[in-house]
């Protein structure tokens, strides 16, 4: 039976209204896009001063107007057609685009799907001209007075093509997507003036920024005085790329990953390369699903980053993505570590309730020694050991001053009154210990006032930096005779998935025989009675591991989270206040491996408002 063979369909060119409509689907999402493309044209035209007008959320009208170059008369109906455009002219200049648009497709797709008006004049022009524009048809193109600069009106967006309207939100849903993308413009472009006027009246505006103090004033106007309490600044530079702006700290965070924003050449782009470099970063110091604040600008040779790979340019591809990411990588890790991760969390304080707190302070007498109260723990890391050394040399130093003055004053008496006395030195940021809460938090004072401190979460960062560095200098100790862990087929399979990782994070294991492992060393900072036991529960975590490499090691962390101090473990002075010497000297001290953190700073400004003083 023969089948009937039909004429394939003929290859046609398409309508050139037709051919801008379908442009317009890849630039012309909503108002929001349309708003971006013109303020991009502004700031090609080297516009200091931009207002925006809108109605109806910017669907019934969207006004742009600036104070830039302007367009001459005989241009405008060319800047109508697709792929014309001034910003480039050869494939050279699409090797190094440096500026915001280049692909000439804005203007036309968006006059395809609404009624747009363009008045434009340029400076050394006696006046200016004005193109109307319906659903990609000119009706109307003839002289019109204007101050030097362009405006560009767009009314009844997707009026021609009512299924496209269908699919726009709210008028305030809309406006909240404009205002957005206002924000991210004027974060990248200080020296500009912004007004958003909504119906008249206005709703936002940016004044012109010109110095530090007044860009400063617009970070804080956008991400609040808050982020730039919480913030680091920096600049760092290495082989023609350089990263400069505001980093927020690992405490300051949020819920969602709505206030960050990152520039390359002055363009917001998402970028996983970037993406992942930043994660990386914060990724011992940040709590589990919370997000950091920023807002960094990464600048580098046009030649070096394409951004032509995505219609609406959101996206980039660099040349060289791994040096890229390394740069970001440990520049921001370097930071956080240096500057940003040993500052304590400050705290803010409630209102107090009106009836008189009884508080469990445990104050160990001077010297005393107290076994640890509740269970016990598998791994019991060599506390003492590291602790007692501060301790013994201030004691040291005490009664070579008290032989020297011919005193025989005792050394309880020294530890009783120390706290106090040494708790101000500014060489001691976290203060002298003065007591213990319910063998979990540890009390002090320093300069500012009283600081609180978890011991667990404390020992942790310190144990998870000593092992980090044990790890880099493959300090391991090795076994006389292994120690053998009897895993389930589940756990001998995550040894097979994670033996990498277990490996970089100085573990020694072996398959021993069918469902036996043999550990035959491990860190020498790693202090655990029962090291068959840790293994064991390591192959039973179930969040997923990452790389085999140093740092973020999931291994590491939860080894150091294991073997730190328990929050039952009763403390004295001695080895509180050589755990808060320990502490400062850590790097990242402020927030444990899981991003939680280790200090919270009461300012004396901070209790009296706890205690209503001075009221």
């Amino acid at each position: 039976m023969n089948k009937s063979v039909t004429s394939p369909p003929r290859v046609r060119r398409l309508d050139a209204t037709l051919a801008n409509q379908i442009a317009a689907g890849e630039v012309v999402e909503r108002p929001a896009s349309i708003l971006k493309e013109l303020l991009e044209n502004s700031l090609d035209a080297q516009a200091t001063r931009i207002t925006i007008q809108l109605q109806g959320g910017g669907m019934d009208l969207l006004s742009v107007e600036d104070n830039g170059t302007g367009i001459l008369p005989e241009d405008l109906p060319l800047a109508l057609e697709r792929h014309a455009t001034s910003k480039v002219a050869s494939w050279e200049d699409l090797q190094a685009i440096q500026t915001m648009g280049f692909r000439g497709e804005a203007l036309p797709a968006i006059a395809s799907v609404a009624r747009m008006e363009i008045l434009s004049r340029t400076h050394d022009a006696g006046q200016g001209a004005r193109l109307q524009v319906h659903g990609g048809e000119v009706l109307a193109s003839e002289p019109a007075a204007r101050a030097p600069g362009t405006t560009v009106q767009v009314a009844d967006l997707f009026y021609n093509v009512p299924a496209r309207r269908k699919f726009l939100r709210s008028a305030a849903a809309e406006l909240t997507r404009i205002q957005k993308v206002l924000r991210q413009i004027a974060l990248a472009n200080f020296p500009v003036a912004f007004q958003l006027l909504q119906n008249r009246r206005s709703l936002v505006q940016y004044p012109a920024a010109t110095d530090a103090e007044a860009c400063s004033a617009r970070v804080a106007s956008i991400l609040g005085e808050g982020f730039l309490a919480n913030a680091l600044y920096l600049e760092q530079s290495d082989q023609g790329i350089s990263l400069r702006g505001w980093l927020g700290l690992p405490t300051y965070n949020r819920a969602r990953g709505d206030e960050q924003y990152f520039f390359v050449n002055g363009r917001p782009v998402r970028d996983p390369v970037l993406t992942h470099a930043l994660r990386a970063a914060y990724q011992d110091v940040l709590f589990q699903d919370r997000h950091p604040l920023f807002v960094l600008y990464l600048d580098m040779p046009a030649e070096q980053v394409d951004v032509n790979v995505h219609p609406a340019k959101a996206e980039v591809r660099f040349r060289d993505s791994r040096a890229v990411h390394d740069f970001l990588f440990h520049t921001l890790r370097r930071i956080i570590a240096e500057q940003g991760g040993d500052k304590p969390q400050i705290s803010v304080p409630v209102q107090p309730a009106m009836r008189p707190l009884g508080l469990a302070l445990d104050i160990p007498a001077a010297g005393a020694v107290r076994p640890p109260s509740g269970p016990s723990s598998a791994y019991v890391p060599s506390f003492q050991q590291d602790l007692s050394g501060v301790a013994e040399a201030r004691t040291a130093a005490y009664w070579e001053q008290m032989v020297a003055a011919g005193t025989s004053r005792p050394v309880e008496s020294y530890l009783d009154h120390s706290p106090q006395e040494q708790s101000l030195a500014p060489e001691y940021p976290l203060g002298q210990a003065i007591a213990q809460i319910h063998a979990r938090f540890i009390v002090a004072q320093n300069q500012e006032g009283m600081i609180l401190v978890d011991q667990h979460a404390a020992h942790e960062r310190i144990l998870y930096e000593k092992m980090k560095k044990d790890c880099q200098l493959d300090d391991k100790q090795q076994f006389v005779i292994p120690e053998y862990v009897h895993v389930t087929a589940a756990q001998m399979a995550c040894f097979e998935e994670r033996q990498e990782t277990l490996r970089a994070a100085g573990l020694d294991i072996s398959v021993a025989g069918p469902g036996t492992l043999a550990i035959h060393g491990a860190l020498r900072s790693l202090d655990a009675r029962n090291f068959a036991q840790l293994v064991a529960e390591l192959l039973d975590m179930e969040k997923p591991w990452g790389q085999g490499d140093v740092e973020g090691n999931p291994a590491l962390a939860e080894m150091a989270c294991r073997a730190a101090i328990k929050t039952s473990r009763r403390l004295n002075l001695d080895e509180m206040n050589s755990l808060l010497r320990q502490l400062e000297a850590t790097p990242r001290f402020g927030q444990c491996n899981h991003g939680r953190p280790t200090v919270v700073q009461f300012s004396l400004a901070d209790l009296d408002r706890l205690f209503l003083r001075g009221r």
